[in-house]
């Protein structure tokens, strides 16, 4: 079962994705600053690396629902100059991350990305797992059970897969996968039975 820290963290993921969630975001983030369940970073890392799958819109307005809500001036996490370091720095560290979440299919799930597009199989690489997702403010099984979830909620099936398995991968129960699942469906039923037919495809 997942504490409560994570719940939070996977269902403002899932409010994040769409617009029509606007207002119930910024209740969810009122319960969290109030119940101090996750902090400020890891909200923000949560909302960051959603322009990955919800694209730049979703982060920014999320970031900027945070701000409001908590108060937190968000772009003094980093130092500028930590920001952006050498393309090759994170090729190097998206390709070790890669190969954990993908373990034995990373191989494989890289060729047919580059015969698709060898242009988003290396921006995959250096802009998702290496710039983004192998940021150290959050661990990786939290960050893959909160893709899960938002994945979920979007219905792009072939990702959702991929990172049920990433989830599996970097620690997650199966348990544990099928809650991000259920916080992601956010009570639709269909979108549920796609996420629980996927699961199945794991044991």
């Amino acid at each position: 079962m997942l504490d409560a820290r994570t719940t939070s963290l996977v269902r403002v993921s899932m409010l994040a994705s769409r617009p029509e969630y606007r207002n119930e975001l910024i209740e969810e983030l009122r319960k969290i600053k109030e119940s101090s369940f996750a902090t400020v970073k890891e909200l923000y890392e949560v909302f960051l690396q959603s322009y990955l799958f919800a694209g730049f819109p979703s982060a920014l307005e999320s970031v900027r629902t945070l701000s409001k809500v908590f108060s937190a001036k968000t772009n003094m996490l980093e130092k500028p100059d930590e920001i952006i370091p050498s393309y090759k720095e994170h090729f190097e560290k998206g390709e070790g991350l890669y190969k954990k979440v993908y373990a034995a299919n990373a191989d494989r799930v890289r060729e047919e990305m580059i015969r698709l597009s060898p242009e988003l199989a290396a921006w995959a690489m250096i802009e998702g797992y290496g710039k983004t997702l192998s940021r150290q403010q959050l661990d990786m099984k939290t960050r893959e059970l909160c893709i899960v979830a938002m994945l979920t909620q979007l219905g792009w099936e072939r990702q959702l897969y991929s990172h049920i398995l990433g989830a599996r991968n970097v620690g997650a129960t199966q348990d544990e996968i099928r809650e991000a699942s259920i916080i992601g469906a956010n009570g639709d039923p269909a979108k549920l039975q796609i996420a629980e037919q996927l699961i199945k495809k794991i044991v």
